[in-house]
């Protein structure tokens, strides 16, 4: 078993080593995935699950609905900020299969197969390792967490990995199909996240540093772009202005330009990065040498501590029983040491090499972090995940310098960082599933409570909960049109989007219903501990580890008219 691995550890080299490596990805990436397979809906997927039911039954006018996510109704087109791909994809799979969770699950695990098999091959092109650079990024948080959702992250990266594989190598044969077909597939990684649209101005820089001219390739990213326009006149004709400029004008609306601003995103996006890639972290001792290890240890320590003194994110550094709350304080450091390790890696490897393939990791690298950390409305882990190729490219990139391009480092060293990576990844999504599962659970029990109430059942709150409610007879409390009446029921749950404030004196708490979590010592979005994977509005780093309260659904009976 050792030698196998050994031998696989450079395994850029025959047919038989490539199919010993796919299969024990596809492998990994089944048995880490499938434990998550019935998670229920939660965040945004309900957005992505209305638009493929409104595509099913009218798939020319995708968002042509309303919706009520911003406590009233608005126009699906007003609320949804993604382009329709992925729901045309769900529309599919549903008529086929129907709309169950597992169902759903199942059809992602494609996206998230193609993605990992597509950075096997594109880490070929930049490593004489791919296998263990696909280990070092699937096997991290951000990566397990997005793959167990519907939404259109994975999707996006499937397309985006082997657009730009497919471009690499057909430019590197002057082949032509080829780089149309790779036009073809930033077209769709464009029209399944807008984001994707990033990829044409790196394949453009990159092909330039190649070819030191531009040719004809230059050409063929047109077919993106024209597709992206061709989007823009379609959604305009629909709703009255284009969706594609529409989305760019709501994440700059929401941007602050003052100094301090600017400070507190650049920490939170190295928060974010480092603690969505924390393999990096783990991988730390065979990167870089003692003296660096220990200079860059003390910087990184100031820098820390600088940000907690002067900014004192969410009161999150005090702890009323214990003083400093050092777990807290302790995963600002480690995180911020990942973020800027890789920022280093990429920068270190560009610094080494100077060569096309150094410079388009590294502006793959720092375009995603500054449109993550600045230009976004607020950071998310989501925003992160474009570098999950890259990372472990860099990292094995590094490994394989520092070792003279020949000696390999043992299997065992490299082994260890995977599996302590693995670990909190596989910790992190389960912390989501349950969290998840708890709003699934809540509302089959407070449908089964009242169920055979007089009066209506209303909720405030979003995301998963506002799916679930509504499939057990709830109803959207909507500010502008509902007519609550004396009688109903409100439910209120914690950490959710969009609530709003309640009129005390017309409500009556009838009951709080508690749910334990499923994980008491970790959580993904909960002001409390500081984490916010799906927006830094709930705190400054992507997971948190730390003790998680039980949540409380408030259940008030309304005493007076609205």
């Amino acid at each position: 078993m050792k030698s196998i691995f050994g031998n696989l550890m450079s395994d850029a080299g025959t047919k038989r080593q490539r199919f010993a490596s796919l299969t024990i990805l596809i492998a990994v990436s089944l048995s880490v995935l499938a434990p998550f397979l019935n998670k229920a809906f939660h965040i945004d997927d309900p957005m992505y699950i209305w638009a493929a039911r409104q595509i099913q039954s009218n798939p020319l006018d995708f968002y042509g609905f309303m919706v009520n996510w911003y406590q009233t109704k608005m126009p699906m087109f007003d609320v949804m900020k993604n382009p329709p791909l992925v729901s045309y994809y769900i529309a599919l799979v549903a008529s086929l299969f129907g709309w169950a969770e597992t169902t759903l699950h199942l059809a992602f695990l494609l996206p998230a197969l193609a993605a990992v098999i597509g950075t096997y091959y594109l880490a070929a092109e930049f490593c004489s390792t791919p296998l263990i650079a696909t280990l070092a990024g699937i096997c991290t948080p951000v990566f397990l967490l997005s793959s167990t959702s519907v939404m259109c992250d994975i999707m996006m990266m499937s397309f985006w990995v082997w657009a730009t594989l497919l471009w690499i190598r057909s430019l590197k044969r002057g082949s032509t199909p080829g780089l149309i077909c790779a036009a073809l597939l930033v077209a769709l990684s464009s029209l399944t996240k807008y984001y994707g649209m990033s990829l044409i101005p790196l394949l453009f820089l990159y092909s330039l540093a190649v070819k030191r001219n531009a040719g004809r390739w230059a050409f063929f990213l047109l077919i993106p772009v024209l597709a992206l326009a061709a989007y823009q006149w379609l959604t305009y004709g629909l709703y009255g202005r284009g969706l594609l400029l529409d989305a760019s004008s709501y994440a700059l609306e929401r941007q602050k330009l003052e100094v301090v601003q600017l400070i507190v995103k650049n920490s939170t996006g190295l928060f974010f990065t480092g603690g969505c890639f924390i393999s990096v972290f783990f991988f730390s001792f065979l990167l870089w040498r003692k003296r660096s290890l220990v200079i860059g240890a003390v910087l990184i320590l100031l820098f820390t501590a600088y940000y907690l003194y002067e900014f004192e994110p969410n009161g999150l550094i005090y702890n009323d029983a214990t003083g400093l709350n050092w777990t807290f304080i302790v995963q600002c450091f480690l995180f911020s040491a990942s973020g800027i390790g890789i920022l280093i890696l990429a920068a270190s490897d560009l610094w080494q090499n100077k060569n096309a393939d150094s410079l388009f990791l590294f502006l793959w690298v720092v375009g995603t972090f500054i449109f993550t950390s600045y230009l976004n409305w607020s950071v998310a882990g989501r925003s992160v995940l474009p570098i999950f190729p890259v990372v472990g490219i860099l990292v094995m990139r590094r490994i394989e310098q520092k070792n003279g391009n020949h000696g390999m480092v043992k299997a065992k060293y490299v082994l260890v960082p995977l599996l302590l990576s693995l670990v909190v990844a596989l910790s992190v999504t389960w912390a989501d599933y349950t969290w998840a599962d708890a709003a699934r659970s809540t509302a089959a029990a407070l449908s089964h409570r009242y169920k055979n109430y007089p009066g209506t059942v209303w909720f405030q709150g979003h995301w998963g909960f506002q799916y679930y409610m509504e499939k057990y007879g709830g109803k959207a409390f909507d500010i502008n049109e509902s007519d609550i009446a004396r009688g109903d029921i409100l439910v209120v749950p914690p950490d959710n989007s969009n609530k709003f404030p309640l009129h005390e004196d017309m409500l009556f708490l009838d009951v709080v219903y508690k749910v334990t979590p499923g994980t008491r010592w970790i959580s993904t979005l909960n002001m409390s501990t500081g984490a916010g994977f799906y927006s830094s509005k709930w705190g400054p780093l992507p997971y948190a580890f730390g003790p998680v309260a039980e949540a409380e659904y408030d259940v008030f009976i309304v005493t007076g008219s609205h």
